[in-house]
């Protein structure tokens, strides 16, 4: 006989996750490589010469802070600047500090990272390449998880 203590999954595979919205979709960033969420500042530095989606440098703490929208890199749709949008800095592997736009920040949830399944070409408006996968929530809502080593990855930024 089955009960729902059979159900609880490894523990060693939950791991806590940042989930926000990109245009329609919703994306999840692990949340140890997240350092703060920042509302859309009116005060950052352009810089010369690069992409469109490269917003500048903001001073987070005293920290200087590239900032880059992937929302325009991706193509997720409008962009507008409002009161839901947001930057979230995370940390690199290589100790980078690096603020991304998104259009609005949702929740912290616990995921299963043994559930995830592979994302096609065709399964989100971002390049697979820059995705882990995805898992289908409860809701049977998609959640896609971006690899954001890849998605900042310095030669991301240039040329």
């Amino acid at each position: 006989m089955e009960n729902k203590e059979t159900k609880v999954t490894n523990s060693s595979n939950i791991t806590e996750f940042m989930t926000f919205e990109l245009g329609a979709m919703k994306y999840a960033i692990e949340l140890p490589k997240i350092k703060e969420i920042l509302t859309y500042p009116d005060n950052i530095t352009t810089l010369p010469n690069t992409e469109n989606w490269v917003k500048g440098l903001i001073n987070s703490r005293g920290e200087v802070v590239p900032i880059l929208d992937i929302r325009i890199k991706f193509h997720t749709g409008e962009i507008v600047y409002n009161e839901s949008t947001t930057i979230i800095t995370v940390i690199t592997e290589d100790k980078r500090m690096i603020g991304i736009v998104v259009d609005k920040v949702d929740d912290v949830q616990k995921l299963d990272t043994g559930l995830l399944a592979t994302v096609s070409e065709m399964g989100s408006g971002i390049p697979a390449k820059y995705l882990k996968g995805f898992i289908r929530l409860d809701n049977n809502q998609m959640l896609v998880i971006m690899d954001i080593e890849k998605v900042v990855a310095k030669s991301e930024l240039e040329d």
